[in-house]
């Protein structure tokens, strides 16, 4: 008969004063551990904002949504102290925070695939914009606009992957499969970039000696 997903309970908290006081445990311990964080919030329904500030901030974390109001994710390190502020934030708006960390007996796997699932998805929205990226490298090459205000326009579009990549990255707690091509991608978007750097370098010094 198969059970359901419960998790072993080994220690309940609450927001008091805006706080948490959870147990501080060294990275190596955590993840020896295997420990997760379940967080359960009530919030006024008006204003809407505020729901959807607390949606926002959990989502960053990479947090899976259970229920409506309950979410959970791994105890990964420093994640203590972002749960802190959100909770200070939702007590400040009128809400309330009850935080639980546990460990699972049986469904786990069940609960990676979900991670791994929404992992995917950001990765794979990422990935497309790799692809606009090429794209558009491949077009500006083609056409030979070699300016710096072109260069500085696709440099302002690799930050903007880059970073989009390490906020996926931080929460990818379970290495999906997904990442690593996104990884790849994101290297040969650098590639093409220093590539088109250089050709725009050397028609300027060319320009120069004429």
């Amino acid at each position: 008969m198969r059970r359901e997903n419960r998790p072993r309970v080994s220690l309940t908290n609450s927001t008091s004063k805006h706080r948490i006081n959870v147990t501080r445990i060294t990275d190596t311990e955590m993840a020896m551990a295997d420990r997760y964080l379940f967080i359960l919030y009530s919030l006024p329904s008006e204003p809407s904002r505020i729901r959807v500030a607390a949606w926002r901030a959990m989502k960053k974390l990479g947090a899976l949504n259970v229920q409506q109001s309950l979410w959970m994710l791994p105890r990964y390190p420093g994640v203590d102290q972002e749960i802190a502020q959100i909770a200070e934030t939702i007590e400040s708006d009128g809400g309330s925070v009850s935080i639980v960390v546990g460990e699972f007996v049986y469904g786990k796997e069940d609960i990676i695939a979900k991670f791994n699932q929404e992992r995917e998805q950001e990765y794979t929205e990422l990935l497309s914009y790799c692809q606009s990226f090429h794209e558009e490298i491949r077009t500006e090459t083609e056409k030979k606009n070699f300016t710096f205000s072109e260069l500085e326009e696709n440099e302002e579009e690799f930050n903007k992957l880059t970073g989009w990549f390490k906020k996926i990255k931080k929460r990818d707690c379970f290495n999906s499969h997904v990442g690593k091509t996104a990884a790849k991608e994101i290297e040969k978007c650098k590639s093409e970039l220093q590539e088109f750097a250089q050709k725009i370098y050397e028609q300027h010094v060319s320009n120069k000696v004429r």
